[in-house]
């Protein structure tokens, strides 16, 4: 039933216009016609438990049998996750609002929640007297970076700045006030558009942390570093904190591999995180504030001051685990349900 439901949720979230275009540039290096081309990712999105997107992401009208079942897609991993964090404690990762009660003390600092037309005047004053001169609102309910901006309200008096965010609050949305953190100068120089981010995935038994994968994604000129939205990932290595090969971008609507960041031509593999120590200490520190959850995926800034916890994922994204490597890990995923498994 749920590989149903899985597949009735990606068929309903497809761009078929999207996915037309993709099957007509496909089908004529994958040995289909057009329309049998569409009838095997049909096939594929239940039999393998892909979306139609991830059927052009892995690249399957190019592979036979065996090398599909090695991907991970969107229902498999739904199914998986939904082991990893029981059902009761989902709402600490889901909810932006929650996470921040229980995470503050790893975060950086933030002014409170605030939303429109409901603008608290003691907010207001908080962000231009704590000496922070640019903040960034988070949606409580974003998705992959979705509707965050950042504000500089150096300047700004009170009446000003109310007025102004009465201009870019929507409306009945809350948001998250935070400090906006800046890179450090050795992750900024590669993307200096938004804030690159490091993506760490745990495991945790409730006594020990064990590192599962990195990885960091940088932006494409744009507002944020997602996938979604453009951005690269690529796989660091979780002893050195090294990238250790070129980073993938989906922009197009395919996996597409770049050696070097196309605006600032800086090669990717052999860059360097700073406080690569302080990154896993912050991670570890992490997964034993909800030892419930057994593996989750956290984001994490690099700033020139330090580290800092942004997020944590109950959903940690197939693409950005799978396509740096260039690898279908599906029996991986197996055998971290088998961990959870044997520890419940």
């Amino acid at each position: 039933m749920k590989t149903f439901i899985g597949w009735g949720y990606c068929l309903l979230k497809t761009d078929w216009y999207g996915i037309w275009r993709l099957a007509n540039d496909a089908q004529e290096n994958s040995g289909f016609t057009r329309f049998g081309l569409i009838a095997d990712l049909m096939v594929s999105t239940l039999y393998y438990e892909v979306s139609p997107s991830e059927y052009f992401y892995f690249r399957f009208p190019s592979m036979g049998k065996n090398e599909r079942v090695r991907w991970a897609g969107t229902t498999a991993m739904w199914k998986a996750q939904r082991s990893f964090i029981p059902k009761e404690i989902i709402s600490t990762f889901s909810s932006k609002e929650i996470f921040r009660a229980r995470f503050d003390h790893l975060m950086a600092e933030h002014a409170g929640m605030i939303s429109w037309p409901h603008i608290q005047n003691s907010l207001v004053k908080r962000l231009l007297d704590q000496g922070v001169s640019s903040w960034f609102f988070k949606p409580e309910d974003g998705q992959c970076g979705a509707g965050g901006f950042s504000l500089e309200v150096g300047g700004f008096n009170a009446e000003v700045l109310h007025d102004e965010l009465g201009k870019r609050l929507r409306n009945g949305r809350k948001y998250i006030v935070e400090r906006k953190l800046v890179n450090h100068d050795e992750l900024r120089i590669v993307n200096p558009s938004c804030l690159n981010t490091v993506r760490v995935v745990t495991y945790t038994d409730g006594e020990d942390v064990e590192l599962l994968f990195s990885r960091i994604r940088f932006g494409n000129g744009g507002d944020v570093d997602n996938l979604g939205a453009g951005g690269f990932a690529a796989e660091v290595d979780s002893v050195t904190g090294k990238v250790t090969g070129a980073a993938v971008c989906t922009r197009s609507g395919l996996a597409e591999y770049y050696q070097t960041h196309p605006i600032s031509k800086i090669k990717f593999e052999g860059i360097e995180i700073p406080h690569w120590e302080k990154v896993i200490e912050l991670v570890k520190s992490a997964a034993m504030v909800e030892t419930k959850a057994s593996i989750v995926g956290w984001d994490v800034a690099v700033t020139d001051s330090g580290v800092y916890l942004l997020e944590g994922n109950h959903n940690w994204c197939k693409l950005l685990w799978q396509l740096p490597v260039r690898e279908g890990l599906k029996a991986e995923l197996e055998k971290y349900m088998q961990m959870v498994d044997h520890v419940r």
